[in-house]
């Protein structure tokens, strides 16, 4: 009886004791019962006897139990630990894999360009398999919008970019926009919105290919402009500037940064920086594709850029409150395919 009590109160006091220090005194006190236990089965039957037996019987049920508490408790906390540490656990699923997992990856590929427009049937299909989950997961992230001065705290500037790349899914954004609900002087994407950490996460938008900034302030950039924006040099092949600060060189400066540049949308108002005639533009992009541009109050911006990128090839041509329309076609004479002329913008800017 007083071992059965002292494993009883050894089961209370186990959050007290180290785990080490339990299990030896577990294994110090089942030794004792089979030493006590085992002379008593070969003595004659007696009531005390059947006593003694039962007690050390229910002692040694109850050090068993104990004892498989402890080892499933020490190794559920050993399988947190490696959860927490991000360790993958091969699947242990004892029953039949899907039939979608056994599809080639040709297929899932056919399948899932039918969904690149269904986020909710693009989360579900990241959730199938390894190989649906890196066919769907590009699709799923691949536009990525962010904010200055407008929408709610998670759209903001820059914690769209913050919390991405804390998943490490960066890489996979292929469109990257900047918006900006209302027009003011003081805001805009500028030097100002980055810092150590900021540069550092918006440098790992390496697979850019559509770019999106409204209300890009060039001037604060330069002359160190290539730092923030040079990563993008290599993919971009589409750039939308939505009423860019800076003037005509800088602007052309910026969309130079570009090599492989295709097609562009501009609207512009005005000049609001002195031109600096030393700035050249580092590279001289292709420019052969759609040209979109609005609100253009001069021909002085287009005789610069014709100057400057050796001409302009753009096979389609979209135009809006355009002037110096006629030195424009004339320029892309020899490659224009397509024109649309409109008076004014149908949006009313």
């Amino acid at each position: 009886m007083a071992q059965l009590a002292f494993v009883t109160e050894l089961r209370l006091s186990r959050n007290r004791i180290g785990s080490a220090q339990f299990a030896t005194t577990l294994v110090s006190l089942e030794l004792d019962l089979l030493e006590n236990t085992m002379p008593q089965t070969k003595t004659p039957t007696s009531s005390l006897s059947g006593n003694i037996t039962t007690e050390s019987s229910l002692c040694l049920t109850m050090i068993t139990t104990t004892a498989i508490e402890l080892l499933v408790k020490k190794a559920w906390y050993r399988t947190l630990a490696r959860i927490r540490r991000g360790v993958v656990f091969p699947e242990s699923s004892t029953t039949d894999p899907s039939p979608a997992t056994k599809l080639p990856l040709e297929v899932v590929e056919i399948i899932i360009t039918h969904l690149i427009y269904d986020t909710h049937s693009l989360r579900a299909c990241t959730q199938t398999c390894y190989s649906w989950y890196i066919v769907a997961v590009p699709h799923l992230h691949h536009t990525l919008i962010t904010g200055i001065d407008c929408w709610g705290q998670n759209y903001r500037w820059p914690n769209p970019i913050k919390l991405i790349h804390t998943l490490g899914l960066l890489p996979l954004v292929g469109e990257f926009c900047v918006r900006q609900q209302v027009s003011s002087d003081h805001v805009g994407l500028s030097l100002k919105l980055f810092n150590r950490r900021t540069l550092h996460q918006f440098s790992a938008l390496t697979n850019i290919r559509r770019l999106e900034i409204e209300y890009l302030d060039i001037p604060s950039f330069i002359p160190g402009i290539q730092q923030y924006f040079g990563h993008f040099s290599p993919t971009v092949e589409f750039l939308l500037l939505k009423q860019p600060r800076g003037s005509r060189r800088q602007i052309i400066y910026f969309i130079g940064l570009f090599q492989h540049l295709q097609s562009l949308s501009i609207s512009y108002r005005r000049a609001n920086a002195q031109d600096d005639p030393t700035l050249v533009p580092l590279f001289i992009p292709p420019l052969r594709g759609i040209l979109k541009m609005s609100n253009f109050p001069g021909v002085y911006f287009l005789k610069d850029m014709i100057d400057l990128f050796e001409g302009i090839r753009f096979h389609y041509v979209i135009l809006y409150n355009m002037e110096g329309m006629q030195l424009l076609l004339g320029a892309c004479a020899k490659t224009l395919e397509g024109l649309k002329l409109y008076p004014a913008d149908p949006r009313g800017e």
